[in-house]
């Protein structure tokens, strides 16, 4: 590029990132709602460990049967009050929901129930009372059949529990009920609840991915499905938002006469250049506050090691190529309208291109090195989404020439789209009225 032509540019360029990123509007967006997610992780162990009331009273329950009442007194004597929350999974090892709430925190909590019993259903009323007025903190009615072999519509309980319950304390209560029908169906099929309890008990696994090398490394489910897909949607949301930048302050400048003044002082070339290299800085502010966010909650949780240093370095490469990329789509469709809503016709078949990459994420990430992920890794828009899932999924790493030839490939189209984005924008820059049509778009890349 001539040495004269390159202040120009920069000075373009400072101007489009200055008026984008130097402002509020950007700051609240892009950086203090990143910061304000990444405080809240930091301090979301603190929030849930904050220490709840105790739970203690009366429950009602009402028993048919009366085999399920001494049952739930064993879950709540001594031995279990002096667990904590955190023995709660152990009681709801049949809920994932469950397990996940009570789960979150591990500080400990005062339990002190007494069970007031019955086995008339009429006393159900009174009970439900007494829940309202505060004297009992849970009703319980178990269905008559709650402890039948098969399984029937009868076969369950109802929990009854005031306006003002916390949902730990609810889960709780429901959780024991649940574990005492358990108790008392083994017991009365005349089994040892305990030594039930241990052959149920789930097993420790670990599984271990054999490489064609002879060698095996730990199989991780997470860096295998949500890894990958963090790294796309950042790429994504890097690009797309700066893209959707540039989209806006080239229309602006054209429908407001800017732009007029702008190639009074500098080319159209110029003026392309400099402004997808301001937005460029703006992507790239994006991308480090965003992947600085999601590497300190992976720091957090102890899970740094998911992401290799040489994937951010891929993750570097396949950013600059997937800006360029989008930028120069939203650069010429930006100067070839006047209008914001003239843009949505043209811009539509490229966003619906460029969505792909979201819908094939699963099969992609379950088969990195498959037909349809080869396939679509040299197809552009599409190279730098499809290949940041490639190389970030598989355990085997793709193959050293699909990711070089990647690289040439999208460099090539890279530059391909400047050319095209360039003829684009020298004609549409100063034409204004009606919008063209993505024929008339083809027309403007073959002028000369």
């Amino acid at each position: 590029m001539p040495r004269d032509r390159r202040p120009k540019i920069l000075v373009v360029a400072w101007r489009e990132f200055k008026y984008t990123a130097l402002t509020k509007a950007f700051f609240i967006g892009a950086i203090l709602a990143p910061m304000l997610m990444l405080a809240l992780i930091t301090i979301m162990p603190a929030l849930l460990n904050t220490e709840l009331k105790p739970l203690s009273g009366a429950i009602g329950v009402i028993d048919p049967s009366g085999k399920i009442v001494p049952e739930l007194r064993q879950e709540l004597d001594s031995e279990q009050k002096q667990k904590t929350e955190s023995a709660l999974p152990d009681l709801s090892t049949f809920d994932p929901v469950a397990r996940g709430m009570t789960g979150a925190g591990d500080q400990a909590q005062t339990i002190d129930l007494e069970i007031r019993s019955s086995r008339d259903a009429d006393q159900l009323q009174l009970f439900k009372g007494e829940v309202r007025d505060g004297t009992l903190v849970a009703a319980v009615l178990v269905d008559p059949g709650a402890l039948a072999e098969s399984s029937n519509d009868d076969d369950g309980f109802k929990l009854f529990i005031p306006g003002d319950s916390a949902p730990r304390h609810t889960l709780f209560i429901e959780q024991a009920v649940k574990q005492a029908i358990i108790r008392a169906r083994v017991s009365s099929s005349g089994d040892d609840y305990k030594a039930m309890k241990q052959l149920l008990r789930s097993p420790d696994s670990s599984v271990l991915r054999l490489s064609d090398a002879g060698g095996q490394s730990t199989e991780s489910i997470a860096a295998r499905m949500f890894i990958p897909l963090g790294f796309m949607m950042l790429l994504w949301i890097s690009t797309f938002t700066s893209g959707n930048y540039l989209l806006t302050s080239t229309i602006e400048e054209k429908s407001n006469r800017v732009m007029e003044v702008l190639l009074s002082a500098v080319s159209p070339m110029q003026l392309m250049t400099g402004k997808i290299l301001g937005q460029g800085l703006v992507c790239l502010i994006m991308t480090l506050m965003y992947g600085g966010m999601g590497l300190a909650g992976l720091l957090a949780l102890a899970m740094f090691d998911l992401v290799p240093v040489l994937h951010l370095v891929y993750m570097a490469i396949y950013l600059v190529m997937a800006y360029f990329m989008i930028g120069t789509i939203m650069a010429a469709v930006g100067s070839a309208v006047s209008d914001l809503r003239d843009a949505q016709s043209l811009i539509t078949p490229a966003m619906i291109l460029l969505m792909i990459p979201l819908f094939l994420w699963f099969p992609i990430s379950e088969n990195p090195n498959g037909i349809l992920a080869t396939t679509t890794s040299y197809i552009p828009p599409l190279i730098p989404f499809v290949m940041i899932l490639r190389v970030t999924a598989s355990a085997e790493p793709v193959a050293t020439w699909q990711v070089i030839s990647s690289m040439i490939a999208g460099g090539f189209w890279v530059l391909v789209m400047l050319w095209m984005c360039g003829r684009i924008f020298r004609v549409g820059v100063l034409m204004q009225g009606k919008p063209p049509s993505p024929l008339e778009l083809l027309k403007w890349i073959r002028y000369s």
